[in-house]
């Protein structure tokens, strides 16, 4: 497995899917922020369900490469940003 492409790639995906999930914890939680329905949806479906999905995949592979000690050209500010997202994340849907 390519690990220097993979881990990139769904490292900047987690990076848009997080913000996405910002976005719709901040249209759920203030009241009267209405959002057009495509918007709503976008947002809904980037942030809620596939931000968690995405993470995960990416905490696994960053779990591979710490395992294989593999040097991957990552930004540290990625990598504690969807860490960090990863655990607000499971505390918000799952609690």
């Amino acid at each position: 497995m390519n690990y220097k492409a993979y881990v990139p790639f769904f490292s900047r995906l987690a990076v848009l899917c997080n913000i996405c999930f910002l976005i719709d914890l901040a249209i759920m939680y203030i009241p009267g922020w209405q959002l057009p329905n495509f918007l709503g949806n976008f947002f809904g479906v980037m942030g809620l369900e596939m931000a968690p999905f995405v993470n995960i995949v990416l905490g696994v592979l960053m779990i591979a490469v710490i395992i294989k000690k593999i040097e991957v050209d990552l930004r540290n500010w990625q990598t504690f940003f969807n860490m960090g997202m990863l655990l607000i994340q499971l505390i918000t849907l799952f609690a």
